[in-house]
């Protein structure tokens, strides 16, 4: 098949999306398929030779500004192209298939809201993000990406997104196909585990028996970093004499607030705030379990890494990437980020070397599970759906030639 693929900025390194949209063209390549990328800007090596990278200018003096330029241009650039089904993410409508990695703006505007307490701040919040010209842009966009009209199929990484998709933009049911998100656990290979383990401890100060949990993100609030350093707190106010928990924080958020609230919180000898890694392995293999308790996430990439890389995993039920856990096998699911007593209950149980040694497997044989293979076939057989469907349209709409008469 010929596929266009639309995505703004590809660069792996920025995150969860940025590294799926990459692995998608590679392997498409590497089945035999021909990959148009439309993109503003590709990392270098981002994805291979083969995908011919097609430019599509997105300027503009503001981020939002640069997001409707280069949605409006990529529109323009599809419909003058030819191919056999075009797929697009987040922030762009043009397309035959989209796969909203990001889930949609009004849930993730519902589920941000919840990290402030019922009352006047959580109206305060909804408020301002509803008078933000950008909350507008993107609601925009997405009533352009569900439009009926438009008859686009649906990709939900998640039966939770797919409920938003349902309700917010009474998306039918049979244009909307549940496909979980995917990873290449190759990438996560290192050359000496155990070296990579002791490597990642030492520049922490820590010894190999010492119980490192994980926590990866960017956006540290969203993902639930303040609900789990209160319940850090609870665990030593409820037992002061408990194992300790190293809590390892990775990521590109702003680390400076969470310095003073850990120093405030009486933790600093247990949360090591690391900020951004450009390669994660050394954590993944240096560390004994992870813990995303997110407030909104519709189907966390860095969660089957962690299960990949053998770590039992605690997150939340707002986390699509819970739904393939099963609570006390491969880790834990709590209902809500806040539900502190839960979530410091998980924490104590991965104190269990034995039961975590257990869960630890399991958890590597369900990682490895997400295997981006079996995700890739089951998007194929979409996109070869979608092909079909193009290709007795144009058939249907090609004009029929008459046959000349024979003289009577």
């Amino acid at each position: 098949m010929h596929l266009a693929i639309t995505f703004q900025r590809v660069d792996p390194s920025k995150g969860g999306a940025e590294t799926y949209v990459a692995d998608l063209c590679r392997r498409l390549v590497e089945r035999g398929h021909r990959v148009d990328l439309y993109t503003a800007s590709c990392a270098d090596g981002a994805v291979p030779p083969e995908v011919r990278i097609v430019p599509v200018a997105a300027h503009g003096p503001t981020r939002w500004a640069r997001m409707l330029r280069f949605a409006r241009n990529s529109e323009t650039a599809l419909q003058q192209a030819t191919f056999d089904c075009s797929v697009g993410f987040i922030n762009t409508w043009h397309h035959d298939v989209i796969i909203p990695q990001g889930g949609i703006h009004p849930a993730s505007l519902d589920h941000n809201a919840r990290r402030f307490p019922e009352g006047w701040r959580r109206i305060l919040y909804r408020l301002s993000k509803r008078a933000n010209p950008k909350d507008w842009l993107y609601r925009s966009i997405e009533r352009r990406q569900y439009d009926p009209q438009r008859s686009a199929r649906v990709v939900a990484v998640s039966r939770f997104v797919q409920g938003h998709l349902e309700r917010q933009y009474h998306v039918p049911a049979d244009r909307i196909r549940v496909i979980p998100n995917a990873i290449d656990a190759s990438r996560l290979q290192v050359d000496n585990p155990q070296a990579a383990r002791t490597a990642f401890r030492s520049r922490l100060g820590l010894a190999d028996d010492a119980l490192i949990a994980l926590f990866v993100a960017h956006n540290f609030r969203l993902k639930g970093l303040d609900p789990l350093l209160d319940a850090l707190r609870l665990r030593l106010d409820r037992q002061p004499s408990a194992r300790p928990v190293h809590l390892a924080v990775c990521g590109g958020g702003k680390l400076a607030p969470y310095r003073r609230k850990v120093a405030s919180m009486g933790l600093q000898h247990t949360v090591h705030l690391i900020g951004f890694e450009r390669d994660i392995r050394e954590a993944f293999h240096g560390s004994d379990a992870f813990v995303l308790p997110s407030y909104y996430d519709p189907c966390s990439l860095v969660v089957f890494e962690a299960l990949a890389c053998g770590l039992p995993v605690i997150t939340t039920a707002t986390n699509g990437a819970g739904e393939v856990i099963t609570p006390g096998v491969e880790g834990f699911v709590i209902p809500r980020a806040d539900d502190l007593p839960t979530l410091a209950d998980s924490l104590d149980a991965l104190c269990d070397d034995d039961h975590r040694r257990t869960m630890a497997r399991e958890a590597t044989r369900l990682g490895q599970a997400q295997s981006f293979d079996v995700h890739l076939n089951r998007l194929i057989a979409l996109f070869e759906d979608v092909a079909a469907e193009r290709s007795t349209a144009r058939a249907t709409q090609r004009p029929t030639r008459l046959r000349p008469t024979a003289a009577a």
